[in-house]
């Protein structure tokens, strides 16, 4: 009976596994507090896609991982990058399509180093559909980032009274006005 007694006092935790961060991990956080919901969530987000599963908004995650994800407004694409399988899928094209576009300048796209190659979601208007003048702009600033800097801020150059930005003029069709205003951008800042 004691034995009885003893195993019935003897109450067995579950093993919790808890995995530590790499040293680099920890100083990143402590130096970068308010970055790490949103990299959370964009690793969510990501190992959903590899596995397969229904995108995030939609499974119920646990209630300790919902505070990570960041919820985005779908009409927009706003400061948002893609990835290549993203951008295949947002505009219904193979990867390969995907490639090609950013080879012959259709597509504004740059490689980051651990990421992979990043393509502002705000250039994709519709399924096979891109801002039109994204190859005359690379043409006059080659460099991709820093056209993208040029896109996605308000500029003086295109209308003086009203700052608009320039991705928002490329999606009204302003493509002569854009270009024109991208060679402005250029001598000023020369």
């Amino acid at each position: 009976m004691k034995q009885v007694s003893r195993a019935k006092e003897r109450v067995e935790k579950p093993l919790t596994v808890r995995p530590a961060l790499s040293r680099a991990a920890v100083q990143f956080v402590e130096k970068h507090p308010n970055e790490v919901t949103g990299i959370v969530a964009n690793a969510l987000e990501a190992a959903a896609l590899e596995a397969g599963l229904v995108p995030l908004k939609v499974r119920a995650l646990p209630e300790a991982l919902r505070r990570l994800v960041v919820p985005r407004d779908s009409n927009s694409g706003e400061g948002r990058v893609l990835s290549i399988s993203e951008a295949a899928e947002l505009l219904e094209v193979t990867r390969v399509t995907i490639y090609a576009w950013i080879g012959s300048n259709r597509l504004l796209a740059w490689r980051a180093t651990r990421r992979g190659v990043l393509i502002p979601a705000e250039q994709v208007i519709g399924a096979g559909e891109v801002v039109p003048g994204m190859a005359q702009v690379l043409a006059v600033i080659p460099e991709p980032e820093a056209a993208w800097d040029f896109l996605d801020e308000e500029s003086a150059f295109i209308d003086p009274e009203s700052p608009v930005r320039p991705i928002d003029a490329l999606r009204q069709g302003k493509v002569n006005a854009v270009v024109a205003a991208a060679h402005s951008f250029l001598e000023a800042f020369s």
